[in-house]
């Protein structure tokens, strides 16, 4: 896949984190250097201290984190670890003057572990793997029937299947609701047919969530990224909760 393709529309998201000015700055030209050469367009989100990263990237959801690990209060490696458990294929990059954390940053399967001064060759080679995970877990895709015509739909921008006189509707996470035509089969048919991977899971006898989109789970309700709720029913919530443990560990 061709990167452009990848992130029209600037659907590449990249976090920096350090509380050192100078260092961002660095990080961040270099940065720039690479995705003017690329001709990458993406949304970089640039922050000083690991509690503002782990808030706003709550929402944010970056693809891509470059870290410093010696910052005030939280480590590097503890905000990774917070990261981890909300995003599990988010590619996370160590950028540190710390040679000591190494081994102890293998605990979060970080992409590559830097030492600054960052040597650009060292960057650029390392961007372009964690862009390259980026596009295979981007590659996953289904087409849907709607009216006049098929239209394809990103499974990781599904929050989740509803399904409702014979209509089966997908809420994307941008707030877009995409509908299918009236349907003659019922809604465990259609997910068995068009979704039969562990992508999705019924929580409800007309609603499937997307595993990746759960942000809290309790035994009555699912929170999803961006803050809406949907109901679990008691039957299912035993299903739901070993798929969701199975994903996040």
């Amino acid at each position: 896949m061709d990167n452009k393709d990848l992130i029209g529309d600037f659907g590449l998201r990249i976090a920096i984190c350090d509380d050192d000015k100078s260092d961002r700055e660095k990080v961040n030209a270099l940065l720039q250097e690479y995705l003017e050469g690329k001709s990458i367009k993406a949304l970089v989100k640039i922050l000083d201290h690991p509690d503002t990263l782990l808030e706003e990237c709550e929402h944010y959801r970056p693809h891509i984190y470059i870290l410093d690990i010696v910052m005030p209060m939280v480590t590097g490696i503890q905000a990774a670890r917070e990261l981890r458990w909300n995003q599990p294929d988010a590619q996370i990059i160590f950028a540190t003057s710390e040679s000591s954390y190494a081994l102890e940053s293998f605990d979060v399967n970080p992409i590559n572990y830097l030492l600054k001064p960052i040597e650009k060759e060292k960057f650029f080679s390392t961007l372009d793997l964690a862009i390259s995970r980026v596009e295979s877990e981007g590659d996953k895709t289904v087409c849907i029937k709607i009216k006049g015509g098929i239209q394809t739909l990103r499974l990781d921008e599904i929050l989740y299947i509803e399904y409702r006189n014979h209509v089966i509707s997908y809420h994307m996470d941008r707030g877009e609701v995409i509908s299918t035509p009236s349907l003659r089969i019922g809604f465990a048919e259609y997910l068995a047919e068009n979704h039969p991977g562990k992508d999705f899971i019924r929580c409800h006898e007309s609603i499937a969530v997307s595993i990746a989109a759960i942000d809290k789970l309790t035994k009555t309700d699912i929170t999803l990224r961006g803050g809406e709720q949907i109901p679990v029913t008691k039957s299912r919530y035993s299903d739901v909760w070993d798929r969701y443990m199975d994903y996040r560990l």
